[in-house]
């Protein structure tokens, strides 16, 4: 299976998932109890899409950026005014943040083992290679997400931990 219809078949499979609520309440739970959320001085997150983790409750803390996309690059904001992007994603007005390090939460489709599926721009990939030296990576996904058919291809970037149920 090729990675676009690997990602049609995890979004179908996301959507259609009835635990979603359940298993959101225990990875924010997880997220929270852990010692990289409590010792980060910056948090780079997302606005969840509704197949992904509900994450909202945390984007409240002080400590939030949120990515958007400008020139085909993500940067990351510290606005809480969010607008729908010419992605369809929610992001926040363009004004970039700076930071020394930061506890990054990404999001994915997929994943195996610390390498995740994304939904094809390359943007996180792109991002945490750049900034490798200031980010401690953490993926967010629900238990169903886990694929072990995913094969990582040399840009996928590793990741240093898993937010899920399953791990």
């Amino acid at each position: 299976m090729d990675r676009e219809e690997l990602r049609r078949t995890l979004i179908s499979r996301l959507n259609a998932f009835s635990g979603k609520e359940r298993e959101s309440a225990l990875i924010h739970e997880k997220i929270l109890s852990s010692l990289m959320w409590k010792e980060a001085s910056t948090i780079l997150a997302f606005v969840p899409l509704k197949s992904e983790p509900d994450i909202s409750p945390l984007l409240s803390d002080s400590r939030i950026l949120l990515p958007y996309i400008e020139d085909g690059e993500m940067h990351f904001s510290a606005s809480k005014n969010l607008r729908k992007s010419s992605m369809g994603f929610m992001e926040p007005e363009h004004d970039e943040a700076d930071y020394e390090k930061a506890l990054m939460l990404v999001p994915m489709l997929g994943f195996n083992g610390l390498y995740r599926l994304g939904r094809g721009g390359g943007f996180y990939d792109r991002y945490i290679r750049k900034n490798r030296n200031r980010l401690i990576t953490a993926g967010v996904a629900f238990s169903i997400s886990e694929c072990p058919v995913f094969i990582p291809e040399p840009q996928d970037e590793k990741l240093d931990c898993i937010f899920s149920t399953v791990v």
